[in-house]
């Protein structure tokens, strides 16, 4: 594993441990129901419609997403589908916060505008300039909501979210066993009688 999947790996794990866990267990319903939406999206199983964002808007987001979890040796944000999450929760079951987050995102297109004149949009940038761009307003309350939405959609269960093809699940090197017995990861290695999960037991 390369340095920039490693660094990819530990920002996904320190996110996923400290982001949101509060507003995930207020909206679970909510939660599940948009991620779940968001997984047919990625899969091609749904109309890939978007129910909020408009064409351009939907590219802008998906591009900032990418640029927070970019696709590489491994797939990003961008394969995993997490628009279609971000889009399902402010059309539906987070309808109330749909106006601030559309607010948000004008107010990013417009300063991106206006900082990069004949550019177009942030996703018709190049990707240097987006990251400088990311960089300059990471500390705006917008960024910081997209940074969670990308994380949320990542690592939520297949069936729910966008971690489409486990995408998230395979950066952060949760392994998806249906049996659950010693040695449960890396961390058993020492396990006395450890097997490599390559092993299948025989029945």
């Amino acid at each position: 594993m390369g340095a920039e999947d490693t660094s990819r790996r530990r920002f996904l794990q320190a996110s996923g441990s400290t982001l949101g866990v509060a507003w995930v267990a207020l909206h679970w319903p909510q939660v599940v129901e948009a991620a779940a939406h968001a997984h047919e999206a990625a899969t091609g199983s749904v109309d890939h419609t978007f129910k909020l964002l408009t064409a351009s808007q939907a590219r802008d987001v998906e591009a900032i997403a990418s640029q927070i979890v970019p696709g590489g040796a491994t797939p990003g944000a961008r394969e995993a589908g997490v628009v279609y999450f971000v889009d399902h929760v402010h059309a539906g079951v987070y309808e109330r916060n749909a106006a601030a987050f559309l607010a948000g995102l004008t107010a990013f297109h417009e300063d991106f505008a206006r900082r990069h004149p004949g550019v177009g949009r942030f996703a018709d940038a190049d990707a240097s300039t987006q990251i400088a761009y990311l960089k300059a307003v990471e500390g705006t309350p917008f960024f910081g909501q997209m940074r969670f939405l990308t994380v949320l959609g990542l690592l939520s269960l297949p069936s729910y979210g966008g971690n489409g093809n486990k995408v998230g699940w395979k950066i952060v090197g949760f392994v998806d066993r249906h049996l659950w017995e010693p040695p449960f990861g890396h961390y058993d290695a020492d396990y006395p009688g450890f097997e490599p999960y390559a092993k299948q037991r025989q029945s």
